[in-house]
């Protein structure tokens, strides 16, 4: 069976027949994020909703449409009003906010976990065909906000910067922290608390690696095909003292 059915007069009523459409989501939601979607058959969807399988297809025309279903509704709720980033982009301005983008992002892993877990799947076992419109409309939607959350009382951004990939650079950098701590379970990976962390990663974005007097301009250090003059002659300096040690 591959196509649609409806409910005959004396089937499920609306009350019902949406609960049921409830209970398939949350089933598949869990199969999917544990054993994938190819790992999963409808018969264990329906097993595990508690309906019948002739009633998934009351509601779904078969598995992948209950998948694209589950990330649809995930990316309203991710995208809604009341997402903790957004809040961060609507009530401060960038840079002065990337202490709080840090502390919005871990709140968004928290709470979007498993929204996170079903676009791995979507990424490893369909190539990123449901979610390869959001990182496709990505630019577009910071170059929106940032309209909210930039000011001229803001510091400026260093010479050549673009402000809308400094900020998804800013973003992901959290996010991919905050993936690997929640999501793959690999705690204090960085050896610091998720606070000091948030910390390096403002003081870094901000300040850069280097010390001012050793910099040069964007793009200068690739040019010439090494570090600054000052560097390279901090380099020298360990390898003579490394080769007198050796002898």
């Amino acid at each position: 069976m591959n196509k649609r059915t409806t409910n005959s007069p004396a089937g499920p009523g609306p009350r019902q027949g949406a609960a049921n459409r409830d209970k398939i989501l949350k089933a598949a939601n869990a199969l999917f994020r544990h054993k994938g979607f190819h790992g999963t058959s409808t018969h264990e969807i329906a097993r595990r909703a508690g309906v019948s399988l002739g009633n998934i297809y009351n509601h779904f025309e078969g598995k992948e449409e209950i998948f694209s279903t589950l990330l649809a509704d995930y990316e309203k709720a991710y995208f809604s009003g009341r997402q903790p980033l957004l809040e961060v982009f609507q009530t401060s301005t960038f840079p002065d906010n990337i202490e709080r983008i840090g502390r919005a992002s871990r709140e968004i892993i928290d709470r979007f976990t498993d929204y996170i877990v079903l676009m791995y799947v979507d990424v490893a076992e369909f190539r990123a065909k449901h979610v390869g419109n959001i990182l496709q409309r990505m630019r577009e939607r910071y170059t929106r906000v940032l309209k909210l959350s930039f000011s001229h009382d803001s510091p400026p951004l260093a010479p050549g910067i673009d402000p809308a990939g400094a900020m998804m650079m800013v973003t992901w950098s959290f996010f991919n922290y905050f993936v690997a701590e929640k999501l793959f379970g690999v705690q204090g990976h960085f050896g610091m608390s998720d606070d000091q962390v948030i910390e390096l990663f403002a003081d870094v974005f901000r300040h850069g690696l280097l010390p001012h007097a050793t910099r040069l301009p964007r793009g200068e250090a690739s040019r010439r095909g090494g570090p600054c003059p000052a560097l390279r002659s901090r380099i020298e300096d360990v390898r003579v003292r490394a080769a007198a040690l050796s002898n």
